[in-house]
């Protein structure tokens, strides 16, 4: 594009999206903290002033990325959420998917999640909002459970969140108990059903 053309909002995204994926390769290589945005510039294949035009610092090149895979998170997953289907199928698949996500990034999220822990505190309450957005899907689908009847009532914001976290042991575990699918089906069929056997049940083993 000409100099002195501005891009529009939807056009400095994608600009901004094309060199972050320019750029995941060295810090991978080299490490985050230890990537200059000179290095970066050049992997973006950009000058220095022009990456300033998109990214003004480091941090802020971080922030674009929780914020971009969270988007991309809940965007799938609200696609999952309007299927005419069981709320706990619904969920399930949602749970699949973010697994997949996670499975696809780990890497990356391996060497940048420590990173986020040091951005200031308005960056920190952009990528909680991120977050909060995904927990506030997953508490939707887990209402839409307890009207259907399919799940008892709980606190839904808690279980949402109990869910969530559940799929980083899964994905990063370094004491694996199966494939990932395997341990993602046990982990939500113990989510769902618990691990108290029901009196129904211990009335089973008693009979002859």
């Amino acid at each position: 594009m000409p100099k002195g053309i501005p891009l529009t909002e939807e056009e400095q995204a994608k600009r901004r999206h094309e060199i972050f994926h320019q750029v995941v390769n060295v810090f991978l290589k080299k490490g985050f903290q230890e990537t200059s945005m000179r290095e970066i510039a050049e992997a973006a294949g950009l000058g220095k002033s022009t990456l300033y035009d998109y990214f003004k610092t480091k941090d802020d090149i971080l922030l674009y990325f929780f914020e971009d895979q969270l988007n991309d998170l809940t965007g799938a997953a609200q696609k999952i959420a309007l299927q005419n289907i069981e709320a706990s199928k619904r969920l399930r698949q949602v749970m699949k998917a973010h697994m997949e996500f996670l499975q696809a990034n780990k890497s990356l999220f391996m060497k940048l999640s420590l990173e986020a822990q040091r951005l200031n505190l308005e960056s920190q309450k952009q990528i909680q909002k991120g977050r909060h957005a995904y927990q506030d899907l997953i508490r939707g689908l887990i209402e839409e459970g307890i009207r259907e009847g399919s799940f008892r009532k709980v606190d839904m914001l808690l279980a949402a969140r109990m869910l969530i976290n559940t799929m980083a042991p899964v994905v990063f575990t370094s004491r694996p108990t199966g494939s990932a699918q395997e341990m993602m089906e046990e982990t939500m069929d113990i989510f769902f059903k618990g691990i108290e056997v029901c009196e129904h049940e211990n009335t089973k083993r008693v009979l002859p």
